[in-house]
């Protein structure tokens, strides 16, 4: 199972990047994805999300985005699997992170995150761009029932999104409803579940946003720095 993980990773790496490029052709031919300000983060969800025949046995779930994002854009990401909570950002668990340079130029990117079950939990296998990961996901109701609570900020199949760059991102949000457990952090309580999040933050809320994943209230904290997604 580990070695078709990996594989998994190594083709929906390869396979992004092909579609990375198609995406550039399509520009080309027929213009970018309408962006009513290029000052903002766009993000559309893409309706059918194309899965090469050597992954698709090994990838139950997948989501797939079209990213714009504009000059000057810093940010970083994180995907993580553990405990997290329904709203807000507060996690517990393993994750990882990475951070992309600002451009001068606004560029597009394509974002794909699989997930497929394993024994005791399901992988993550994440793709932007050039970069890739996987981790594991503490997720033990099944990826095609209707038990899972999964929120995203761009609906397959409908409109793009769009956002303030000093916004916090959680493109996908994935937990079991089943699985609630109170916790006490920061002198009141939270309801956690097990689960999993992809998340895309400006660089320049990094310290914030490392104390939101604790449970903490940033100083002048307010609802709006955090983009609320729509259940799927």
């Amino acid at each position: 199972m580990f070695v078709a993980g990996i594989v998994t990773l190594i083709v929906l790496s390869r396979f992004n990047r092909e579609l990375q490029r198609d995406v550039l052709q399509l520009e080309a031919e027929l213009g970018r994805m309408s962006v009513e300000d290029p000052d903002k983060i766009h993000i559309v969800a893409i309706e059918d999300p194309v899965v090469p025949p050597e992954v698709a046995p090994y990838v139950d779930e997948i989501w797939q985005y079209r990213c714009y994002l504009p000059p000057g854009y810093d940010f970083r990401r994180m995907r993580g699997g553990g405990r997290l909570s329904d709203r807000g950002l507060y996690f517990q668990g393993g994750f990882s992170t990475s951070h992309s340079s600002p451009r001068s130029e606004p560029y597009h990117r394509l974002l794909t995150i699989g997930l497929q079950r394993q024994d005791e939990g399901v992988e993550c296998f994440f793709s932007f761009g050039g970069s890739s990961s996987s981790g594991r996901w503490d997720v033990q109701a099944d990826l095609n029932g209707d038990e899972l609570v999964v929120e995203t900020l761009a609906t397959p199949g409908g409109p793009a999104q769009s956002f303030d760059q000093d916004t916090i991102l959680p493109l996908l949000r994935l937990y079991d409803p089943n699985t609630a457990e109170p916790k006490q952090i920061d002198g009141r309580t939270l309801t956690t579940y097990a689960g999993g999040i992809v998340v895309i933050c400006p660089a320049k809320l990094e310290a914030e946003f490392a104390q939101l994943r604790q449970g903490k209230q940033p100083e002048g904290f307010e609802d709006s720095w955090i983009a609320e997604g729509q259940r799927q």
